[in-house]
Order: structure tokens, then C-alpha cells, then sequence
């Protein structure tokens, strides 16, 4: 396997698991931050790219940093889908006030669900660099080897 080859298979498993990881953990409410998530290889790069929410799943999202911020129309709307994706029966516009004025519950530790950070990403992330720094090392001896001792395998020393 080249080195473009194995970047591609493991930002495509990366994405996979990392979708996995948000659903498993119950932090799939809609499915479009799973569906937002999409990667790219070239022969020397691999990138996984998320929509801007997705460290939230990690560690909250804080307050706002103008304490006289107002909710925009596209948070109401992504609060909305959530709050019906959830069951939930509360007023988006409270929902989003309380979280740029206060933080979400994840953000405050105050999440019965769950511990901070979650491991949601951190540990699929972590997974990840670990398959890869070996994988790549790997390939590397395998590399040399081919390269370094082409010669010794076809004539003998005598």
C-alpha cells in the first residue's frame, strides 16, 4: 500500500468511526452533523472536515462573548430541528438564550449524560494518529527494504 492509498483508507475509517462515536455516545439527535462530515486525500494530506458545532460534542459550547448577544434565526432553526428530533417541548428562543448567556449544560458539567471532555472525538481522534503513526512506520521499513536491499535479493554474495 502506498502512502496516498493508506491516508485515504484511514481518514474514510476515521470519518466512519467518528460517526459511530456520536451516535454510540447519544449525541445523534438530527444525523446532519454525521451527514456534514466529509474528508479529502491527496498523495501527501488527508483532511476530515466537520461543520463548526462539532468540537461542541467534546467540551460544550461556552457562553457567548458579548453577554447582550441575541440568538440568530439559524440557531433558532438548528435548536428547533433538535428539540423535535429529541421530543423535547421547550421554546427554542429559551433554549438559545440560556446557551449564549450561560454555556451548555456539557460546557457547565452540569450534563447528567455525560463526563467533560466526552471522548466523542478525542478518542476517535486518538485511535486514529495511533493507526497511522504505525501504519506509516510500516511502510516506511517496508519502503527502505524494497529500495535499500533490492540488490541483495537477486545476486548472492559469493
Amino acid at each position: 500500500m502506498n502512502l496516498a492509498q493508506l491516508l485515504k483508507t484511514e481518514i474514510t475509517r476515521t470519518q466512519q468511526e467518528l460517526g459511530d462515536s456520536i451516535t454510540a455516545s447519544g449525541q445523534r439527535a438530527t444525523g446532519r452533523t454525521i451527514a456534514a462530515l466529509r474528508n479529502e486525500s491527496a498523495p501527501e494530506l488527508a483532511r476530515l472536515y466537520g461543520p463548526a458545532h462539532l468540537g461542541a460534542l467534546e467540551e460544550g459550547s461556552g457562553p457567548a462573548a458579548d453577554p447582550k448577544a441575541k440568538p440568530g434565526r439559524a440557531m433558532i432553526a438548528d435548536i428547533t430541528a433538535w428539540l423535535q428530533a429529541r421530543g423535547y417541548d421547550a421554546s427554542p428562543w429559551a433554549v438559545a438564550t440560556s446557551i449564549l448567556r450561560k454555556g451548555t449544560r456539557l460546557h457547565r458539567n452540569q450534563d447528567p449524560r455525560f463526563a467533560r471532555p466526552t471522548g466523542t472525538l478525542r478518542d476517535v481522534l486518538a485511535a486514529s494518529r495511533a493507526r497511522l503513526r504505525t501504519d506509516l512506520a510500516a511502510e516506511v521499513r517496508r519502503s527502505l527494504r524494497s529500495e535499500l536491499f533490492a540488490d541483495f535479493t537477486s545476486k548472492t554474495a559469493y
